[in-house]
């Protein structure tokens, strides 16, 4: 019976150890935003744009993080609902910025676990990525001379939606008759 109890009391502490690695929190924001929430437009402070068009909206965050200085998220056309969230920060150096990124990284896999698909492309651009279902979350360094660090959260069935939106939306407005 005192090996069973032992045994048992192995397993309950492996259980207890592997939850704190492997999280199973699920994602859902950042900086006081939530994927899937209604933002305004006209509640941006400033706006960008993806080499694509897409419309980037500048946001104060409720809960910045020291890296970044620049806050936007990505909602889909119609619905208006946030689909990514990005936080951008300048950094002195590709060293600082790759700190920096461990740093974070190591703050998320504690929070949501490790991902179980990280890619050979993305170890050598200098991203990581945590997979949790439809959501990620990727942190980049880019740039040389002026070098930056992103973080952007991702949820990838509403981005989808914002696709087909994007694309209703477009057709409406054009002549289709000659097609």
């Amino acid at each position: 019976m005192k090996r069973n109890s032992s045994f048992l009391s192995y397993i309950f502490v492996f259980l207890i150890f592997s939850n704190s690695i492997y999280s199973n929190n699920p994602i859902s924001g950042a900086f006081g935003i939530q994927l899937g929430e209604h933002f305004n437009p006209e509640n941006a402070i400033g706006t960008g744009s993806l080499t694509d068009g897409t419309i980037m909206y500048q946001f104060q965050p409720k809960k910045p993080f020291r890296s970044f200085s620049r806050y936007y998220v990505l909602i889909t056309p119609k619905t208006n609902k946030v689909y990514s969230i990005w936080g951008i920060g300048d950094m002195d150096n590709d060293g600082k910025c790759g700190k920096e990124q461990d740093l974070l990284m190591a703050i998320l896999t504690k929070k949501y676990g490790k991902s179980d698909n990280q890619g050979a492309m993305d170890s050598f651009m200098d991203i990581e990525t945590i997979d949790k279902g439809n959501k990620r979350i990727v942190t980049k360094c880019s740039g040389y001379s002026d070098v930056t660090i992103d973080i952007r959260y991702y949820d990838d069935a509403l981005k989808i939606i914002a696709e087909e939106e994007r694309i209703e939306l477009e057709s409406e407005k054009l002549d289709s008759s000659g097609l």
